[in-house]
Order: C-alpha cells, then structure tokens, then sequence
C-alpha cells in the first residue's frame, strides 16, 4: 500500500506543479527586471536556503516537541489532528515570518525584491503563491486551536 501512495505522489507533484505554474504564471513585468535573473539570485540565494530550512523547521518542529511532552502518553485524536494542522501551517508561517522581518528591516523594497527572485524561481506568480500559501498558513492556529482542545 505505501509504495502505491509514494509512487502516486511521485506522479502527481510534478502534474501540480505544471498545472500550478500554467495558472499562475509570474507577472511578466516588475521594479526588478533590470537587475537579471543572475543578481537576483545572487542577492537571494542565502534567504532562499533559509526559507527552505525554516520549511523543514516548522513541519518537523511541531512533533519533536510534542514528542517530549508525549513521551509514554496516549494523546486523543483531536490533539494529534491538531498537531498535524499546526505543523502544516508552520511549514508556511514562520519561513514567511522569518523572511518578512530579515527583510523589512531593510525597507518594501527588500522584501518585494526576495518575492520577485522567488516568484521566477518557481515560475509561480505571487498570485499562485498566496492561492496556496494562506490556506496552508491558516492552519497554524486551527491546529493550535484543535491541540488546546484535544488536551
């Protein structure tokens, strides 16, 4: 049964993500055009790393905490709902959040500019983006929600 799941979602992801891509292409133009492809990149390579790091971070977090705390428990099913809702939703909040303060400090335009680079790395525009990233996002506090009350 899993290797079914797995090769499914091996098949399936590259299928979303062109169709994701073909409905929300980047915006063909933008305030950053005249730096390239190449400096752009440069410029946001590091905050990039991160943000896939604090992807990781905040889906794996949850559970290792919760781990500690669970140790020899038997937690109801609405608490690990809830655990799994808030680690999906920390997948997206807290490298939004990291990001949103590394580069804000340095003005909108920072923090514009690091969209642009990720919108052309993707190939998703931010449209696309925020489709898919404030659903996911909300569920940090559903699951919260969910875990106070599982408790």
């Amino acid at each position: 049964m899993r290797s079914i799941v797995g090769v499914a979602a091996i098949a399936l992801v590259p299928l979303i993500m062109l169709l994701w891509k073909r409905l929300a292409p980047p915006s063909g133009h933008s305030e950053f055009d005249d730096l390239g492809r190449d400096v752009l990149t440069k410029r946001n390579a590091k905050l990039d790393g991160l943000f896939t790091t604090l992807m990781f971070v905040g889906l794996i977090g949850p559970f290792l905490v919760a781990s500690r705390f669970l140790s020899g428990t038997h937690p109801k099913p609405l608490f690990l709902i809830g655990l799994g809702a808030l680690s999906f939703g920390l997948m997206v909040t807290l490298p939004v959040a990291v990001i949103a303060s590394l580069t804000l400090r340095q003005g909108g335009n920072r923090f514009r500019e690091f969209w642009r680079f990720y919108e052309i790395k993707w190939g998703i525009g931010l449209r696309g983006i925020a489709w898919v990233y404030i659903p996911i996002g909300l569920l940090a506090p559903l699951g919260l929600g969910l875990m106070l009350l599982g408790t």
